[in-house]
């Protein structure tokens, strides 16, 4: 017996040092560790926990609070960076999409600039030349970086340090996102991110769409000059632009899914792992059940908009207000703070922060009222629950036309927002069943799978730790632009098709000189006999 029991007692030794030995130190990045992008990146992290990946967030110390949160703390390590600027500055930064979320788009451009391209490239520059911290991270032994496609800087870390990477990207835009890889992106078929289109373009459209393809790709490289400098500055990857170093990425994991996006293709290394944040819903509070129950049979909508915009200007929190008591469903609205002088109808309840998938994943609720989201569109779609968007920046726009064009919701112009419109567009999909039921269809599509997204993008990332990732790479990113675009080709089958027109055209010329020089020899021959 004794035998036995150290004989069990060996393999289960066994196959502990087998997981031990197979498992990874990652390093993961989702832009400052705030807002939607941490929490699509912590998604993926719970299951490479669970496979016995080891897994430590870059975070800045703006944010910090994520590493004293149980509910990370007890999974992930952490590893903070300190922003040169006060951490309320950077917060600041931030709270400046709400300042401008209903302006036009070229004062939130100037708002992503400041944020993205300046103060992330000084972020950078810091981390860089943290010669204290890249040793850190260096001693660590990490094998693999993770890192979302809105900042770029960790591929330089992880070029510095020797490490491969993969791209997580939060935008459900999948052929541009993954364009240098290989994927094809063409502005005749395939909406350009930002764009608000659909793939069902008329001629006008197709010039927008065009347009927006040049501009998109033109601020691009505007917003990626500070890590070429950074590049070149550091020594890192001599001669190579950060554009081509995100083209060298493993993989793409793209937040969208083609049950309900436009298709494209794209290559072996972009996956589509669209819903990271879904999961079945779990019980709410005693309040917020009580909330839900006391509906009866017309039930609740659901409204937020956004992680980002938690304030909202006083006319537009009473457009939403009035709008609200005119519906005979509860509403429970997420609102940091109620401005003086509004009074809240009595089946509206608000909260500064919702536990979204679970409201969404109740019997109880009808509809879902939100800025457009890409985590809230999946939510939304998983739970079969019809939408009213109004976009605000960004992919907004793109989520907008999504929800229009399958007709699984309504979309409002945040520069046409009254009262009248979210009354209206909020009593149609309450009470037109169509949307429930082309929702409800493209939800089972979404939801017949094998894995869940964040199941998905975990075993990637496990797979090309183990294997390599170099495989599934299309060569596009290793040509140059006469041969990536066939031009040397091109040219020279244009050079043999003229050659073959100029002497097919010089031996006709030629065997028609002959002919007549034939002809006129045996006509004189004739006439002098």
């Amino acid at each position: 017996m004794a035998g036995f029991s150290g004989l069990i007692a060996s393999l289960l030794l066994v196959v502990s040092l087998a997981g031990f030995g197979s498992a990874a130190r990652i390093l993961m990045n989702a832009f400052l560790g705030e807002g939607s992008h941490f929490f699509c990146a912590a998604a993926m992290a719970e299951r490479l926990v669970e496979k016995g990946h080891n897994i430590t967030f870059f975070i800045s110390n703006a944010y910090a609070h994520r590493a004293t949160d149980a509910k990370y703390a007890n999974l992930f390590d952490f590893e903070i960076f300190y922003h040169s600027i006060p951490v309320e500055e950077v917060h600041q930064q931030l709270n400046a999409y709400n300042e401008r979320a209903f302006e036009p788009a070229s004062a939130q451009m100037l708002t992503i600039a400041e944020l993205m391209r300046d103060a992330r490239g000084k972020d950078c520059d810091d981390i860089l030349g943290d010669k204290a911290l890249m040793d850190r991270l260096a001693m660590a032994n990490f094998s693999f970086v993770v890192y979302d496609n809105t900042w770029v800087c960790p591929i330089l870390m992880a070029r510095k340090l020797g490490i491969p990477y993969a791209t997580v990207s939060a935008i459900s835009s999948p052929c541009t996102v993954a364009e240098g890889a290989g994927a094809v992106s063409s502005p005749a078929f395939v909406p350009d991110m930002f764009s608000g289109l659909s793939n069902t373009m008329d001629f006008m459209d197709r010039v927008v769409n065009t347009l927006n393809y040049i501009f998109i790709r033109l601020i691009g490289e505007y917003f990626r000059q500070p890590y070429d400098r950074l590049n070149e500055k550091y020594n890192i990857s001599p001669g190579e632009s950060i554009r081509y170093l995100v083209d060298q990425s493993d993989l793409f994991l793209v937040n969208s899914d083609f049950s309900v996006e436009f298709p494209c293709s794209l290559p072996p290394n972009a996956i589509p792992v669209g819903g990271l944040t879904t999961k079945p819903a779990v019980a709410l509070s005693n309040e917020l059940e009580d909330f839900m129950q006391s509906s009866g049979k017309h039930g609740v909508i659901v409204c937020t908009m956004g992680t980002y915009f938690t304030s909202m200007p006083l006319n537009i929190v009473k457009a939403f207000i009035d709008a609200f008591a005119r519906l005979p469903q509860k509403v429970i609205f997420q609102l940091r703070s109620i401005p003086s002088g509004i009074t809240l109808p009595p089946n509206v309840m608000t909260l500064p922060w919702l536990p979204q998938n679970d409201l969404l994943g109740h019997e109880k609720t009808r509809a879902f009222l939100y800025q457009g989201g890409n985590n809230g569109f999946y939510e939304a779609l998983y739970h079969a629950v019809p939408i009213v968007v109004i976009p605000i920046h960004g992919d907004q726009y793109d989520t907008g036309a999504k929800v229009a064009s399958h007709g699984i919701g309504i979309t409002i112009n945040k520069e046409l927002l009254s009262e009248t419109r979210i009354f209206e567009a909020l009593k149609d999909v309450t009470t037109n069943s169509t949307y429930a039921h082309t929702i409800g269809r493209l939800s089972a599509m979404y939801r017949d799978r094998p894995m869940t997204p964040a199941e998905k993008a975990a075993f990637w990332i496990d797979h090309v730790i183990s294997h390599g990732g170099k495989q599934y790479q299309v060569p596009l990113m290793h040509m140059d632009f006469i041969k990536r675009n066939l031009i040397d080709v091109k040219c020279f089958l244009a050079g043999c098709f003229i050659s073959g027109l100029f002497i097919t055209f010089f031996t006709t010329r030629l065997l028609f000189k002959l002919l007549c020089t034939a002809w006129r020899t045996v006509t004189c021959k004739e006439k002098q006999e």
